[in-house]
Parts: structure tokens; C-alpha cells; sequence
């Protein structure tokens, strides 16, 4: 009796001690996995704060550069227009022989070409950095903006301009910014019209807002390229015009922005039409 309790007693310590080995084991693996994790975390959270450093790096680096772009569009414009008026006033001057005259008309044309592109560069950081264009509302005819582009356009080129006037057109917008849309949608829709067909510039009241709506015939934007139709130095320059750096429609699309309206654009069967739609008091965008 006494010999078999005293088995049950060895059997049951080495039991306990087996028990206690495995929950000391288990301990140890727990702490190990801990510290695992731990280690795991530590290195997440360095991994982590490198990238929020080399994040910030690019994003000052983007801003530098479009900073830079600025400031040599800025001052480049000036000597630039000097130019330009010098090459006029040579044109103008009746003193020079015809090859001279070609050479100086030459020049006007250049440099108003790098004029246009300067002031693209100057008006895409402005609303890169500055969160979109300053305005200055006065009261203003959308009609009367249209029309004087209108005008511009027959003057220098030979495409049929055709304008339809619609109610009362009246806002509260900058007209200068409003003139600058126009003139991009307008002159787009000219380089890219099907020769000896017209340019239809519709404007119309829409109750609390006012739109137009700018149409030419021709060559469809590709479908591939619509979503992204307004976006800046897109890779295909096949809605800009010559001069142009792809900058013109996303400026157009950034000044309707500010004044909290908007641009749309549909192409299909030949027809392409760009419609500005604005709110008879601007009311700038969250996003601007």
C-alpha cells in the first residue's frame, strides 16, 4: 500500500514539473514574441516617420520648383515685352527693306508666342501655391466678355464666328479672369475647328446662374484623354493650341473654381462643346 502511494506521489511531482517546465517555456515564448513585436512596431514607426520626412522633402522640393517657375516667368516678361515692342515699332517704322521688315515681324510673332507661355507659368503657380486665383468682382456681363473675344477672334483669324445671346446674362465676377476662360475655351475651339466651319459661342440665363457654351466641329478629343482634359502639362497637346504648354484649359477650369462655378466638356460625332457654367455671385470653392 505504502510502496503504491508513494508512486502516485513520484508520478504526480514529475507531472507538476513537467507542468511548471511548460508554462516557464511558454512564458519565455510569450516574452519573445513580445519583444518581437515590439521590435516590430519600433521599426514600423521608423520606416514610418522616414517616409513623413522624405514626404516632406518632396513636397518642399515641388513647392521650391514651382516657386522658381514663377519668379522666372515674373521677370522674364518684362524684357521679353520689350522686345516686342521694339520688333513693332521696327515693323511700323516704313524704314526697313522687306527682309528686315519679315525679320522683325518674325520676332513680334516669337515673342508674343513666349509672352503666352510666360503668363501661363505665372497663372499655374499662382494657383498651385496660392489655392487659386485673387478676383475682383464688379458687376459684369458674361454677354459682353464673350463678345469682345468674339471680336479678338474674327480679327485674327479666318474662322466664322457665330454668338447667340440668351435673357440676362448680368454676374457678379472679375472680368478680366472671365475674358482670360473665354479667350482659352474660344481660341482652343478655333485651332482645333474643321476648316470652313464656324465657332458657335451660345450664352444663356439659367436662373441663378449663367453659362456658355462654346462648340466647334472637328477631330474629337480622344476618350482617354476627357478625365483628364483639365488637368496641367498633360501628355497630349491635342487641345492646345501652338505656343501653349497644356496649361491654358487647366487655368480656365482653376478660374471658374474661384468664382465657385464650373467647366464641363462633351465630345462625340464631330462635335466638341465646352460649357462655363457660373453662379450670378461668386462664391468661391472649398477646394480654392
Amino acid at each position: 500500500m505504502s510502496t503504491g502511494r508513494s508512486g502516485k506521489g513520484a508520478d504526480l511531482l514529475r507531472l507538476q514539473r513537467e507542468a511548471n517546465e511548460q508554462l516557464v517555456l511558454a512564458g519565455l515564448r510569450a516574452h519573445e514574441v513580445a519583444d518581437d513585436a515590439v521590435a516590430a512596431q519600433r521599426r514600423a514607426e521608423g520606416e514610418t516617420g522616414e517616409l513623413r520626412v522624405r514626404e516632406e522633402e518632396l513636397r518642399a522640393t515641388a513647392e521650391f520648383r514651382e516657386r522658381l517657375i514663377g519668379i522666372i516667368g515674373h521677370d522674364l516678361r518684362s524684357p521679353v515685352s520689350a522686345i516686342v515692342m521694339a520688333g513693332s515699332m521696327l515693323t511700323r517704322d516704313g524704314t526697313l527693306n522687306e527682309g528686315s521688315a519679315q525679320l522683325a515681324r518674325r520676332i513680334v510673332s516669337s515673342g508674343d508666342r513666349v509672352l503666352r507661355i510666360l503668363s501661363q507659368l505665372v497663372e499655374f503657380t499662382r494657383a498651385r501655391l496660392g489655392g487659386g486665383f485673387e478676383l475682383k468682382l464688379t458687376p459684369t456681363d458674361l454677354g459682353a466678355v464673350c463678345r469682345e473675344i468674339a471680336e479678338e477672334l474674327r480679327i485674327s483669324t479666318a474662322a466664322e464666328i457665330r454668338e447667340t445671346h440668351e435673357g440676362d446674362l448680368r454676374g457678379f465676377w472679375d472680368f478680366d479672369r472671365l475674358t482670360e476662360v473665354i479667350s482659352n475655351i474660344a481660341g482652343n475651339a478655333v485651332s482645333h475647328a474643321a476648316p470652313g466651319t464656324p465657332i458657335l459661342i451660345h450664352v444663356y440665363d439659367d436662373g441663378d446662374t449663367v453659362g456658355a457654351e462654346i462648340t466647334n466641329q472637328g477631330k474629337c478629343i480622344p476618350p482617354d484623354l476627357l478625365p483628364v482634359i483639365f488637368e496641367p502639362f498633360r501628355g497630349s497637346n491635342a487641345t492646345e493650341r501652338v505656343g501653349h504648354l497644356g496649361l491654358g484649359l487647366y487655368i480656365a477650369d482653376q478660374i471658374a473654381l474661384s468664382h465657385g462655378g464650373s467647366i464641363a466638356v462633351r465630345s462625340a460625332g464631330g462635335v466638341t462643346t465646352f460649357t462655363l457654367r457660373l453662379p450670378r455671385s461668386a462664391r468661391p470653392s472649398p477646394s480654392t
